[in-house]
């Protein structure tokens, strides 16, 4: 009976982890310009999503990945929690994301899950999520 629980209760975070990547990369993706002031609000914004969890243990980053001649790389990166890619730094990602000419946002969150009751899960989970989408009104999303 306690499984039944903590699995629910893990399964109820891990859906708000898939909700909370996919937020934080749509919200990005919306827009032209990003600052220092934008991506706070956009990750405090997409925190909200795990309440009535522990806010705090979330750790996100988002990125803006572009194509250089077969490579992808990254044009500028932030994080809460995770540390930000250097710009230029390769990263692997699934064939065919990075339109030509165009670049890609790609938003990643690791939540690490404790359970209350300890009966099924002892240890930590840690469940992450990635997101890609492509901007909606531009080709690149500026980082100011």
């Amino acid at each position: 009976y306690f499984a039944c629980i903590e699995l629910s209760l893990m399964m109820v975070l891990d859906r708000k982890v898939t909700t909370s990547t996919a937020t934080l990369g749509d919200l990005t993706a919306r827009a032209a310009v990003v600052t220092d002031d934008d991506l706070d609000d956009i990750f405090q914004a997409t925190r909200m999503i795990f309440q009535p969890n522990d806010v705090k243990v979330a750790r996100m980053r988002i990125s803006s990945i572009y194509d250089d001649d077969g490579v992808n790389k990254v044009a500028w990166s932030d994080g809460c929690g995770l540390s930000s890619y250097t710009a230029d730094q390769s990263v692997t990602i699934p064939n065919g994301l990075v339109p030509s000419g165009g670049s890609i946002i790609m938003a990643e969150i690791e939540y690490d899950y404790n359970s209350v009751l300890g009966y099924f899960f002892t240890t930590t989970q840690t469940l992450t999520d990635e997101f890609y989408l492509r901007p909606r009104r531009v080709d690149f999303v500026d980082r100011l």
